[in-house]
C-alpha cells in the first residue's frame, strides 16, 4: 500500500506540475481587449493639397533671323516663342533666363543673342518686383547687337510675368555701367525696344 501511495502521490505531483506549466504558457486575455484598429486622422472635409506644379507655359523672346541677316527694319527684330518650361529646383525667373541662353526651338527663324561664353550666376526678385539678373564678368563680351539682344530678350521675357515689373542687370553681383560696353544698365529696365 505504501508503494501505491507513493506512486499515486508521484502521479499527482507530475500532473500538478504539468498543469502549472501549461498555465504559464497561456496568455490571459484582458477583461477589456485592446482595439488594434488604427485611428485615422480626421480630414475635416479638406482635400489634400496637390503637389506643386513646376511647369509653366511662358513667352520667350528671340532674335528674328531675317532682321539679323538683312537689317531690314520691315521685320520685327524680336519674335515670340511660347514654351512650356520646368523650373523645379530654381525660380521661374531664373529658368526663363536659362531657356533664353539655350536658344529657340525654331532655329530656322530665330536665334539667341547670348554668346556661349556668357555665364549666369543667379536671378532673384525683391518685394518691389525688381528682378536682378546677375551675370559673371568672365565670358561677358560681344558687340552692340549681342548686348542689345541679351537685354531685350531678358527684359521682354521677364516683365511679362506677374512677379516682375522691372529688370536690373548685375555683373558679378554688383551694379555695372554696361554688360558688354555699349548699352547703359545702370538703371532697371521696364521694357527694351531697339
Amino acid at each position: 500500500m505504501k508503494k501505491f501511495l507513493v506512486v499515486s502521490l508521484s502521479m499527482l505531483l507530475i500532473l500538478s506540475l504539468a498543469a502549472c506549466s501549461n498555465n504559464n504558457n497561456e496568455v490571459n486575455e484582458p477583461e477589456n481587449p485592446i482595439n488594434e484598429t488604427p485611428i485615422e486622422n480626421p480630414d475635416n472635409g479638406n482635400e489634400p493639397e496637390p503637389a506643386e506644379n513646376y511647369t509653366k507655359e511662358v513667352t520667350l523672346y528671340f532674335a528674328n533671323n531675317d532682321y539679323v541677316e538683312t537689317g531690314n527694319e520691315e521685320y520685327d527684330w524680336l519674335i515670340e516663342e511660347k514654351r512650356e518650361i520646368n523650373y523645379e529646383g530654381t525660380t521661374l525667373e531664373e529658368a526663363i533666363v536659362r531657356e533664353l541662353m539655350k536658344g529657340p526651338v525654331d532655329t530656322e527663324n530665330m536665334s539667341t543673342g547670348f554668346p556661349s561664353t556668357v555665364k549666369l550666376i543667379d536671378v532673384t526678385v525683391d518685394q518691389d518686383k525688381t528682378c536682378y539678373v546677375n551675370f559673371a564678368q568672365d565670358g561677358l563680351y560681344g558687340g552692340s547687337m549681342e548686348e542689345s539682344y541679351i537685354i531685350a530678350q531678358v527684359v521682354n521675357s521677364l516683365v511679362g510675368l506677374d512677379s516682375v515689373d522691372r529688370v536690373q542687370f548685375l555683373v558679378d553681383g554688383k551694379p555695372a555701367e554696361t554688360l558688354m560696353g555699349h548699352i547703359s544698365i545702370e538703371e532697371p529696365f521696364e521694357s527694351f525696344e531697339q
